[in-house]
């Protein structure tokens, strides 16, 4: 199956029609065809801008295809060591600043009566190493989607979990059902009712969520027959993992059942915009001083008699080019709104993104007299991974690090670390190290809580009592993001007693590293390491190493290990250790 789209509850495939669209007339066209379609299930998008398309994005994608099927996730881990796969770096999260003063002007324009509410969004971006299947299998558990949604083509990648109904067409009858309203979930089910009824019967709230639908109402009254128009069930609940939504679905009948004239009706959708609509887009623009694309547009599917389209919130997009996801999130803004409610609302809604785990980083490193081997690098990266992976920064470790450039030779470091070379003092770092004992030699371990809070230990360094290494049954996946960061998960790899590491493969049959040590190969007399994107650790030292030219990275398997003239166990602490199976 080569090309495949996710809607709702199914997958479409055996691709047999495709219409890319670059403006609205291309896309009124592409429409009209659609609908006169038999026998196809046409899957797509349209951006937010599809009245200002500036870009050369297209406006429109659709797919069409033969085959329906019942959508079923397939959650095999047989190749897990760390839980969970997904656990994305935030390349660029929300900015409070930013954010206050846009809803500082946010508040003049309400003040001006140019709008009543404007729904303000923000931008993340985020990294990871998972595959789209993976991504879609962890983030389900976490937010059970009516609307999941999955397209992919040379322009870009969408992974939606959208809780939100745009419209559905069922031959001349359509349903909406505008989403406006939040509050977080309870930790019981007594709580769970409590913050339920205050969203049903929250002032601000309900003015909310009336305003779009007399916004809905306004829109859909260009295309519906005079009476036909029923609003079910207003301020509706709806329950997600960690937050309740308010929904108010809104019926009627149509005069036409031309999709080209609904979307020139309703699109964007109100919930996303604002009232009154047109007014409040302009500010939008203004304000956002970005492309929204597929997030706040439309996903959906089209065929002969019906259609369905999900407003694409809690939504991923990744364009061609870029090796990051787009997440955008927003909120209504209006006259009552309170700055901090909005952001921590904005926070709430990018929750899902990452599970509810508790774990630290931390480093192990060699002290000798007054300094660590390899300090700055060891500093640098649990900063870095403490900024991507979302710990609070503490004061202490919010600096510049700098590699340090001395010189070390293969000889200082095979069976200990000797010499001087590579040794930086802790005097420079006395808020971190303060309470070290000086020592000939010494195992500390500096470790940082999620909450920003960093402990230290120090140890004697246990001798070694083997130089045995063994190949793990098990394997890694070089998709799991955390397998790139040194966190207390990494203590489940437990190692046998007699055996100095246990190295790893992953998924490919490649080399990776050992429990805790980088593995170097020398093999035709040229001292190799596994390549990073095999899934490792970047230990100090190895990095150390291919700064200075003595290793080199490369593909390596289980042959390049069982013909290795030399089998090396690298770490900072214990230096090159020569290890055999």
């Amino acid at each position: 199956m080569s090309d495949f789209s996710i809607f709702g509850k199914y997958l479409y495939d055996d691709l047999k029609s495709e219409f890319i669209c670059f403006n609205k007339d291309e896309f009124d066209l592409a429409l009209k065809s659609m609908q006169k379609a038999k026998n196809l299930y046409f899957v797509g998008y349209v951006v937010y801008e599809l009245y200002d398309n500036s870009s050369s994005y297209p406006v429109a994608h659709f797919k069409g295809y033969v085959n329906k099927s019942e959508f079923k996730l397939d959650d095999t881990q047989e190749f897990s060591v760390f839980k969970p796969f997904f656990y994305p770096q935030i390349l660029e999260g929300l900015d409070y600043d930013n954010y206050s003063s846009c809803f500082k002007q946010i508040k003049d324009e309400l003040a001006s009566g140019n709008s009543y509410q404007i729904n303000f969004t923000s931008q993340l971006k985020l990294f990871s190493k998972s595959s789209s299947k993976r991504i879609i299998s962890s983030l389900s558990s976490r937010q059970k989607s009516k609307y999941l949604g999955y397209f992919k083509s040379e322009f870009c990648e969408i992974i939606s979990f959208s809780p939100e109904l745009f419209f559905k067409l069922k031959g001349k009858k359509i349903t909406f059902a505008p989403m406006k309203g939040t509050i977080k979930r309870g930790r019981n089910r007594a709580e769970d009712k409590a913050l339920k009824n205050k969203l049903r019967n929250d002032p601000k709230n309900r003015s909310e969520n009336l305003m779009i639908v007399d916004l809905l109402r306004n829109d859909m009254s260009k295309i519906i027959k005079i009476g036909s128009l029923r609003v079910k069930k207003p301020m509706k609940i709806i329950k997600l993992k960690s937050l309740f939504q308010a929904i108010s679905p809104l019926k009627a009948k149509l005069k036409h059942r031309s999709l080209s004239e609904i979307f020139d009706a309703v699109f964007p959708c109100g919930s996303i915009t604002g009232a009154p609509k047109l007014a409040t887009m302009r500010i939008i623009k203004r304000l956002e001083d970005r492309e929204r694309g597929v997030y706040c547009g439309a996903m959906g599917v089209i065929s002969h008699k019906r259609a369905e389209f999900s407003v694409p919130i809690r939504t991923l997009e990744r364009r061609a080019g870029e090796k990051y996801y787009r997440y955008g999130v927003g909120s209504g803004v209006v006259w009552d709104s309170k700055c901090d409610d909005e952001f921590a609302e904005l926070e709430l809604k990018s929750s899902f993104l990452r599970p509810k785990m508790e774990f630290d980083l931390f480093e192990t490193m060699l002290l000798r007299d007054d300094g660590i081997f390899l300090l700055q690098r060891h500093l640098g990266r649990i900063l870095n991974s403490a900024k991507l992976l979302g710990f609070k920064i503490p004061k202490e470790l919010d600096m510049e690090f700098k590699k340090d450039d001395s010189k070390i030779e293969l000889s200082d470091i095979i069976g200990v670390v000797s010499g001087k070379n590579g040794f930086e003092s802790i005097a420079d770092f006395k808020e971190i190290f303060a309470g070290l004992s000086p020592s000939g030699g010494s195992l500390v371990r500096l470790k940082l809580s999620q909450n920003g809070v960093l402990s230290l230990t120090q140890a004697q360094i246990q001798p070694i009592n083997s130089n045995k290494i063994a190949i793990s049954q098990r394997r890694l996946n070089s998709q799991n993001d955390l397998l790139y960061h040194k966190t207390t998960l990494r203590d489940e790899r437990i190692i046998s007693d007699g055996l100095f590491d246990i190295f790893y493969l992953n998924e490919k049959d490649e080399l990776c590293e050992g429990n805790r040590s980088n593995i170097v190969l020398n093999l035709n007399n040229k001292l190799l390491t596994p390549r990073l994107q095999s899934g490792m650790l970047a230990g100090t030292l190895r990095g150390k190493l291919l700064d200075l030219g003595i290793i080199q990275e490369s593909i390596l398997g289980l042959e390049d290990l069982y013909n290795a003239k030399e089998i090396y166990a690298i770490n900072s602490l214990r230096g090159a250790i020569k290890v055999e199976l």
